[in-house]
């Protein structure tokens, strides 16, 4: 059964409101909540938002024109309907102007009909706002859920086997891995595979705020608490109540900061900068770091006790060069969803070219590959990426060196890749390798790769 519509409505005459409100709620099936202070509200809304609110404009602890610009900047997806005395019309008109979804002029009363029909489109237009964030979020969701952690290496196999182990507890986990192997899809996998993937996931990069900033962005601050504070804002940690919150690259943060951090982790309560009460929140926290934090701990640049708290669960993203089985696979998919992007009708990437790839070292990892697969498609302009579209910098020199790569796994790949490229077709992929179709035959059945479903004759 759906909730019934909250409406609150402030006016500090308590006997317009007796009169009003019963007479308002007549034939209708809304909660109504009254309030005769606009400061009031503000703290109720904070507590318990509302569907609407229907408002007096003039006040004696804040105008109409000041409540409307606090409540526009902390709930701006609130309707607000304006009532107003005779003599105050010019503050009305110029309050929908700014934004407000309509005015009355008191009685009304009189005018009931006409009022009932703007509080039914008022909440009209909350839901469609409300189903408009769902479908948003929904298909952000599903636009990241696209990006999945892929491959089939043992160092992912583990990776994902620890996902699905800790999703569903309420614990902090610490993500580590080199810049760029895909630390924010783990994280990602994790809410969204939890009790939570209902609720929003909120990624803060630590690295990316000075330190003041970053505290109130977490924190929240008072009105008045620093300068430009011209109104109470709610921090991260309260925002992702239900939530999760992922603090990416968490070894940037400041000495202060830290210990801050400690407590809210340990307590879920927190005060917002220049604050004095307490805030309880209930959000599920992920943090990632590109550092070894156990040598920042020895050198005195991180917490031990916040490790502590930190290290609860943790999760090792390989960097790329470790799992190089896994490259062909992501390669392709990155070609695939590049292409589409640009309208290519770019199909594959030569053996020569998924050869190179794999024997890349890639230090910017995952992140860099994605980067290669959409210049390449780029430059592409038929329907295979050779070396030749591949980006300058991903020089020879910078490959792995030759001494080191086993030349049966090398082999074993580049069969495996024309057998791919042929659909399964060994006279085809004979032609492909430039061998005979007796010695591709032995080779496959040397490196195990017959398959029946996926090898024909001819």
């Amino acid at each position: 059964m759906a909730a019934r519509p909250s409406i609150l409505i402030i006016d500090d005459n308590e006997a317009f409101l007796e009169q009003f409100v019963p007479f308002f709620l007549e034939g209708t099936d809304y909660d109504v909540t009254t309030l005769t202070s606009a400061k009031k509200a503000l703290d109720q809304l904070e507590a318990q938002p509302a569907d609407l609110i229907v408002s007096d404009v003039h006040m004696p602890d804040m105008s109409g024109l000041e409540f409307f610009r606090r409540a526009q900047e902390l709930y701006s997806e609130i309707p607000v309907i304006f009532v107003t005395a005779f003599g105050c019309m010019e503050q009305a008109i110029e309050l929908v102007k700014q934004g407000a979804f309509q005015y009355f002029e008191k009685p009304v009363v009189d005018r009931m009909d006409l009022f009932h029909a703007a509080v039914r489109e008022a909440l009209a237009k909350r839901t469609m706002l409300k189903n408009l964030a769902s479908l948003t979020q929904e298909k952000s969701l599903r636009s990241r859920a696209s990006e999945t952690i892929m491959g089939q290496s043992a160092e992912i196999r583990k990776v994902l086997h620890s996902i699905e182990e800790v999703s569903s507890l309420p614990v902090t986990v610490l993500i580590s891995g080199e810049t760029g192997t895909g630390k924010d899809l783990v994280a990602r996998a994790i809410h969204e595979s939890s009790d939570r993937r209902d609720k929003c996931f909120y990624p803060v990069n630590c690295s990316e705020f000075a330190e003041g900033v970053l505290e109130s962005e977490l924190f929240g601050h008072e009105m008045g608490s620093f300068t430009g504070a011209i109104g109470r804002r709610k921090g991260l940690f309260e925002v992702a109540d239900q939530g999760t919150l992922f603090l990416d690259e968490i070894s940037e943060a400041s000495p202060a900061l830290q210990s801050k951090l400690l407590r809210v982790i340990e307590t879920k309560t927190f005060t917002r900068v220049g604050g004095t009460s307490p805030v309880h929140s209930d959000f599920r926290l992920l943090v990632a770091t590109n550092r070894n934090l156990e040598k920042m701990v020895a050198g005195g640049g991180f917490r031990q006790d916040l490790l502590y708290r930190l290290n609860i669960y943790s999760i090792e993203v390989p960097p790329l060069r470790n799992r190089k089985e896994d490259i062909p696979i992501l390669a392709e998919y990155y070609l695939r969803r590049f292409a589409r992007k640009y309208r290519r009708h770019v199909e594959s990437i030569s053996i020569e070219a998924m050869l190179f790839l794999r024997e890349y070292r890639w230090p910017g990892n995952v992140r860099e590959l994605v980067n290669a697969m959409e210049r390449a498609v780029i430059s592409c302009r038929n329907n295979l990426i050779t070396l030749d579209h591949l980006p300058i910098r991903l020089d020879t020199r910078d490959c792995a060196k030759t001494q080191n790569m086993n030349l049966n796994d090398a082999e074993k790949f580049v069969i495996g890749m024309a057998l791919k490229r042929a659909h399964g077709n060994r006279v085809q992929a004979a032609e492909l390798l430039g061998i005979n179709r007796t010695t591709l035959s032995r080779k496959i059945q040397v490196y195990g790769l017959n398959g029946p479903d996926e090898i024909t004759e001819t």
